[in-house]
Parts: structure tokens; sequence; C-alpha cells
């Protein structure tokens, strides 16, 4: 199995695990949240970067909570503010990251939230409304089930504020 590297393993953490450690790499520990917005026809926000497609949201910094953070990474990304209005759950992804030539674990937090309407600002990357069973758009299977675990709950309406 793959080793480990900048803090201890998250596994116990979380129920939800997607991808695999490959053999003979080291994973670098990465905190993040992302947010699953959906539109009246039952789509999904994501953000388009570097030819993938993410729900909108990132890294964690540091001091931050996953709240504050996805406030901030929501309103850079989609020049939005945005209603958090619950949590739908945790998972660890493990990937490959090209641009960065490294492989992460990535303990993500995801939360259902709505747009509350632009900001004065240039969105960093453009965004999309994709269906969320539509798998193979989106780069992280993580961001899949998500979509979906907020589609299962069926009646939206507590979303919204």
């Amino acid at each position: 199995m793959g080793a480990m590297s900048e803090g201890p393993s998250i596994m116990a953490e979380v129920q939800h695990v997607f991808g695999a450690q490959v053999e003979g790499h080291t994973f670098h520990m990465r905190r993040a949240v992302y947010a699953v917005i959906r539109d009246s026809k039952g789509r999904v926000a994501a953000v388009r970067s570097r030819g993938n497609l993410f729900l909108p949201g990132g890294g964690i910094e540091g001091g931050e909570t996953p709240e504050q953070a996805l406030v901030r990474e929501v309103e850079e990304e989609c020049a939005q503010r945005l209603h958090i209005a619950k949590q739908i759950g945790e998972a660890l992804q493990y990937f490959y990251a090209s641009s960065e030539d490294r492989y992460f674990a990535m303990h993500a937090v995801f939360y259902a939230g709505a747009f509350l309407g632009r900001i004065p600002a240039q969105a960093a990357l453009p965004f999309v409304w994709v269906l969320p069973d539509d798998q193979a758009q989106f780069f992280h299977t993580s961001h899949v089930w998500a979509a979906q675990s907020l589609r299962r709950e069926g009646n939206l309406s507590h979303v919204y504020p």
C-alpha cells in the first residue's frame, strides 16, 4: 500500500472511500470542502478546470472552518454568494493530480447549498449545470456520490433559504 504524508491517516473518520492507493507512491493529505447546488431542473452546478468538472469548492486553508472555506471558494470560483443548508457527508478520495505530479488522499466534506446571487467580481472558473448521474464528467467519483446522495433525498425545499 502507498505511504501517507503530512498528517495521520483519516481512514477511520470517513465511511465513503473512492479511488485506491497505488503501491509505491506517497499520498499527500488534502482537506477540502464542496457544495452540491441544484437548479430547478435537478442539475448540479459544476466548475470546469483543466478540462475536468468539479463541484464548486476546494482546499481548506489554515484557520478556516469547512463552511468558511466553502463560502470563500464559491465566491472565488463562481462569483456567487452561497447559502449552506446542511452537510451531506464526508468522503476520502484517492487521486493523482497530473498538474502537480502528486498523489493525494483528499478528505472532503460535502454540503447542500444554493446560490443567493452574484457578487461584484469576476468568476475564476466557468460554471455549468450538469445532471448528477453523468458520472463520466466529474473528475472525482466522490463528487458523483455527493450529488447523487442529495438527489436521492427527493424534496429539497429545505435547501433554499
